[in-house]
């Protein structure tokens, strides 16, 4: 059993953009994608649907393209040294992320070792398109993240997360750091948080408390 443990998102968190927003505006077909987009706020899908068919419209021979995008968006400052940090502290880090795990243990290959266990999205090409292989979804979320905090035994679970699919993570989580989409629906579902900038912030905190 862990005292404690962090559970981290990656796109918009680790990085320091929302990549996998970027890369449904850079190699999806704007019309077909506003299509899904139209269909999921009217709520005729859900977001798993949406993702799917969205990556579903992606030729996989763009693989390459997408995996050139990701290595070029930087990480948010301070994650190495928040990883040394909760390291020192003894505090185990899980990133769960709902982007590709291509990309996603590719950028995070250089702090593996500082990281207990990374849950990603598998994919295919299926007729020469992408096709996603979520392990973990729910009908609400490709990457239920609670499902995945439930494989661990622990005393105090902290999370940490930027947008909208971090919210139901972060509502079961003891203590979050939020900021942006994610920060903006705690404060009116009126959950404490510590709002964050960059790891740094974070580090601060963990030390703290």
């Amino acid at each position: 059993m862990y005292e404690k443990i962090l559970f981290v998102d990656f796109d918009g968190t680790v990085t320091s953009e929302e990549t996998l927003e970027g890369i449904l505006r850079r190699f999806t077909d704007p019309g077909e994608y506003a299509k899904g987009e139209a269909e999921f706020r009217a709520g005729r899908i859900g977001l798993p649907e949406l993702l799917t068919y969205a990556f579903s419209t992606i030729p996989y021979s763009r693989m390459e393209d997408i995996m050139e995008y990701v290595r070029g968006v930087e990480l948010r400052p301070g994650f190495d040294a928040f990883l040394d940090t909760a390291g020192a502290m003894g505090i185990p880090v899980v990133i769960i992320s709902g982007g590709l795990r291509s990309y996603v243990e590719e950028i995070l290959e250089p702090y593996r070792e500082k990281i207990l266990d990374v849950y990603s999205i598998d994919s295919d090409c299926v007729d020469g398109y992408i096709r996603l292989l979520p392990e973990y979804r729910s009908d609400r979320e490709l990457m239920n993240k609670t499902a995945v905090m439930k494989r661990y035994d622990f005393g105090q679970s902290i999370c940490i997360g930027d947008g909208y699919t971090d919210i139901i993570m972060a509502m079961a989580a003891d203590t979050v750091f939020a900021r942006d989409v994610l920060a903006e629906h705690l404060a009116k579902a009126k959950k404490p948080f510590y709002r964050w900038g960059d790891f740094f912030d974070v580090e601060k905190v963990l030390k703290e408390l």
